[in-house]
């Protein structure tokens, strides 16, 4: 025990007093759950509305044509940049300078057939575009059902359901994924000390002594532990009280999906270590693997939306059941009786064991 505590005192104390640790473990979760919760979730924690900056065209006045354009005026998510309807030249011209994100051209004629959409290039597959049209189209349907003189007979009500809180929202999916986040990178940075006691030749003189490898290991696997504590904490206090996150936390489940989830991390950063001889290779290699896991994890969105082709990816990525299952335990407080939290346990617990004996395999001791 003795052997352990100065071992533990020595890591901690290297740990916490390396500036990139508070840059790459501390700082950069915080900034970046910020800037997202921010632009996606409002600064209070409600939903960010949809706004388009829009200008009508009327190239020949007509009733039709100012029937619509009294109709778009009552949607509140559309601004005007002009009140009265403008030339298709200058619509134009300012789409193509950007100052504004929509022209509707309106019918020349109380026969006209359609209704032309004018988007800008750049955003034909974007999220303005796919809401515009469906404005539009929406306006659209209801007109002719009045010249028709057609009442509808069926409409369409969304409710949505969850398996957690009816006050789950974005806040709290994208809150737990910056939580599993910052402990898996916690983990893949968190050995990079290893890379420069080997070149220096300190790990060889440990070994001289009487201080066990395991012991070693274990000092710093708690130091990793504490580390992600205090990331936890931070974010999760940010996200509660300035984002109004809801969680319904199970005590029991949370800590072994945590626990489990930072040594398989903390093995996965120490099998990069086996395959690196310097600091800069380190770096590089734990960025890659943390850069295609950030984004193909379900960390910021659903993973339905991504191509199928990229899925594979995310299926065997252990970050996707390490969020997973920090989101079952954190906002829909699933026991560990749940077949979900074993799934996730044993494949965390299997990329472990996998990473530990790739990189005990092939560690090398000497520089």
């Amino acid at each position: 025990m003795k052997q352990f505590r100065k071992l533990f005192e020595a890591n901690f104390k290297s740990t916490f007093r390396e500036k990139a640790v508070w840059g790459w473990s501390i700082a950069f979760p915080v900034l970046l759950m910020v800037i997202f919760l921010t632009v996606f979730a409002g600064v209070n924690g409600d939903d960010t509305s949809f706004e388009a900056n829009i200008v009508t065209v009327m190239e020949e006045p007509n009733e039709l044509a100012t029937s619509l354009e009294t109709t778009l005026k009552y949607i509140p998510m559309l601004t005007w940049k002009e009140d009265s309807p403008v030339s298709r030249k200058q619509a134009e011209t300012w789409l193509k300078n950007k100052k504004i994100d929509a022209a509707i051209l309106l019918p020349t004629s109380p026969d006209a057939k359609s209704v032309e959409l004018l988007l800008n290039k750049e955003k034909e597959n974007s999220t303005l575009s796919q809401i515009m049209g469906g404005i539009v189209n929406s306006i659209l349907q209801e007109t002719n059902y009045q010249m028709a003189g057609v009442t509808p007979q069926l409409s369409m009500k969304t409710e949505y359901v969850s398996s957690g809180s009816d006050q789950l929202k974005y806040t709290d999916f994208l809150v737990t994924g910056m939580i599993a986040l910052s402990i898996a990178q916690a983990g893949l940075f968190g050995m990079v000390s290893l890379i420069e006691m080997r070149r220096n030749g300190l790990l060889k003189r440990l070994m001289l002594t009487p201080i066990t490898m395991k012991t070693f290991g274990l000092s710093i696997s708690l130091v990793r532990l504490i580390l992600s504590i205090v990331q936890i904490v931070l974010l999760t206090l940010i996200g509660v009280l300035f984002f109004k996150a809801s969680l319904h936390v199970n005590i029991l489940s949370f800590i072994i999906i945590f626990i489990i989830g930072t040594i398989t991390f903390s093995a996965f950063g120490f099998m990069i270590t086996a395959f690196t001889k310097s600091m800069d290779g380190y770096m590089g290699l734990a960025n890659i693997f943390s850069f295609l896991m950030m984004f193909l994890s379900g960390i910021f969105f659903e993973l339905s939306i991504l191509p199928s082709y990229i899925k594979p990816i995310s299926i065997i990525s252990p970050l996707t059941y390490f969020a997973n299952g920090i989101r079952d335990s954190m906002i829909y407080g699933l026991s560990i009786m749940h077949t979900q939290f074993w799934l996730n346990i044993g494949i965390l617990a299997l990329w472990a064991v996998v990473t530990f004996a790739v990189g005990a395999r092939f560690f090398k001791w000497e520089a």
